[in-house]
């Protein structure tokens, strides 16, 4: 009897273990989603807390921006035209749905519509760009993907005016 017993535990440490190092995507069930950038899920007995992978949102650029400057400005024109953008994520992602998620640093990689990520689609529709030095063999070639396709339709950031005056301000 011990020794099943010490064969159940060996196993379930072992599964613990090699779940916290794996580099495969795991489900997770989504609990909250408060916006574009930030989205809840559960798995087991953790909450785990994600940012979108790879990429900055108009959420976070918005937040980064000081009060009064022009990419805030044009941010909250550009939503105040699209409100379905700003709540782009009810679209895509449904409450006590489970998706298969990958940890990365500080961020997930959310596989949301077949073999695209949740990153892949707000780049697509310009409510992202991808982070300047972002380099991930995985991932690098299809955001570049993504992102070229919404710059070519000048949507969401790529619209002429959100993207100069977002420009225009991290460079002063």
């Amino acid at each position: 009897m011990f020794k099943i017993k010490q064969f159940i535990f060996i196993n379930i440490l072992f599964s613990l273990f090699s779940l916290t190092q794996a580099k495969e995507p795991f489900l997770a069930i989504l609990t909250k989603t408060e916006s574009n950038e930030i989205q809840i899920f559960r798995f087991s007995s953790y909450t785990i807390t994600c940012s979108p992978y790879g990429v900055t949102s108009l959420e976070k650029l918005y937040f980064n921006s000081k009060d009064g400057s022009s990419c805030k400005k044009s941010i909250e024109l550009f939503y105040r035209k699209n409100p379905q953008a700003e709540y782009y994520w009810a679209n895509k992602l449904k409450v006590m749905q489970m998706y298969h998620i990958e940890i990365k640093p500080k961020s997930c990689v959310v596989h949301v519509d077949g073999l695209k990520t949740y990153s892949e689609l707000l780049l697509e529709n310009g409510l992202a760009i991808k982070k300047p030095f972002f380099d991930d063999y995985e991932y690098n070639a299809v955001f570049t993907k993504a992102q070229t396709k919404a710059k070519n339709l000048k949507i969401g950031f790529w619209s002429e005016q959100l993207f100069n005056d977002c420009i225009a301000e991290s460079y002063k």
